[in-house]
């Protein structure tokens, strides 16, 4: 007989009836895997073949698995990068409904199932909402989920693993073809070197899963506005060209800083936001990717993935850095 994680990674929500024993026996079974191999704060992915990228999702278990079904339908399969927030928000309604399903529970477990199974192809950074414990997020909706399907104590037990296997994943990504991914910014100044970076430094949780572009700066209760000339200081400190995030919805499927940088959102919750859809980014195999309009764009229609054009939004050129190129604190009070 299969294991629930095989079942769960066959199908998202496998586990919506079956009580909370199933859940912490998948719960084990990644928890076993992490401890054998843990993730490393930045992953660096090989470019010998295509690799999908997917944003913010928040519970759409259909969105993403679909993306993760078109990786894994080339041969060899594809390589699949998450850029985080897989909970919290209840999606494919507003945020919170009366009736909360447990979409996110099923995501996070879903993910973590692929990310244990096959980590050389499946994985899944961080994001805020998979930091709420560092730095509470607002409105997260994931113990409540939880407590509307298991028992109390079941519920808050389940909360705690699975949380804690959500805080062992990376940062952050790095391409061998010059592709840096991570959920919202860049780090700090004077800590661009990923091999100085420390799980206990929160001004590095910070600016990358919190910050966001200066470009249409959406204020939040954390992070830092990063500009085009920083960017591209980082870019050339870890020897990339071009970034791609999540986090900001209003930029999604847009590129700015000169086609520096491209946000998507993998979520039909911001379906409406930026240039509109349930969108999934391509890295192609090449030698370097120097802007991100060299990606293919496609957004899931609910039944297949449709090629999208890449919108490029004017902005400032970038200076070339100087010595004390740096972000910029501003101030703060909103949520992703």
């Amino acid at each position: 007989m299969s294991s629930w994680a095989e079942r769960l990674r066959d199908n998202p929500i496998a586990l919506a009836d079956a009580g909370s024993a199933a859940l912490h026996e998948v719960l084990d079974e990644v928890g076993t895997a992490f401890d054998h191999r843990p993730w490393p704060l930045l992953v660096r992915v090989p470019a010998d073949r295509p690799i999908q990228v997917i944003g913010d999702s928040h519970g759409d278990w259909p969105a993403v698995s679909a993306a993760l079904s078109f990786a894994r339908a080339a041969s060899p399969h594809q390589r699949f990068v998450a850029l985080g927030d897989y909970v919290d928000r209840a999606t494919r309604s507003q945020p919170d409904p009366s009736s909360l399903p447990a979409g996110s529970v099923w995501l996070a477990a879903y993910l973590l199932a692929w990310a244990a199974h096959d980590p050389e192809r499946v994985i899944p950074l961080r994001g805020n909402h998979e930091t709420t414990r560092q730095i509470p997020v607002p409105g997260p909706t994931l113990l409540r989920e939880l407590r509307r399907t298991y028992s109390p104590s079941d519920a808050l037990a389940l909360w705690e693993r699975l949380v804690g296997l959500l805080e062992r994943l990376p940062l952050a990504a790095r391409t061998e073809n010059g592709v840096f991914l991570a959920h919202g910014g860049i780090p700090p100044v004077g800590r661009y070197d990923p091999a100085q970076w420390d799980r206990d430094d929160l001004a590095l949780l910070e600016g990358l899963v919190w910050s966001d572009p200066a470009f249409e700066y959406e204020a939040r209760d954390a992070g830092f506005a990063y500009d085009a000339r920083a960017l591209e200081a980082f870019l050339r400190a870890v020897d990339c060209r071009v970034m791609l995030k999540g986090h900001a919805p209003n930029h999604s499927g847009r590129a700015i800083y000169q086609g520096r940088l491209l946000t998507i959102h993998t979520s039909d919750l911001f379906a409406a936001w930026g240039e509109g859809g349930v969108l999934m980014a391509e890295i192609p195999v090449r030698d370097r990717v120097d802007d991100v309009r060299e990606l293919a764009l496609r957004a899931w229609d609910g039944s297949i993935w449709k090629q999208r054009a890449i919108r490029t939004v004017m902005t400032e050129a970038p200076d070339e850095p100087r010595e004390d190129d740096r972000a910029s604190p501003l101030p703060a009070s909103g949520g992703s």
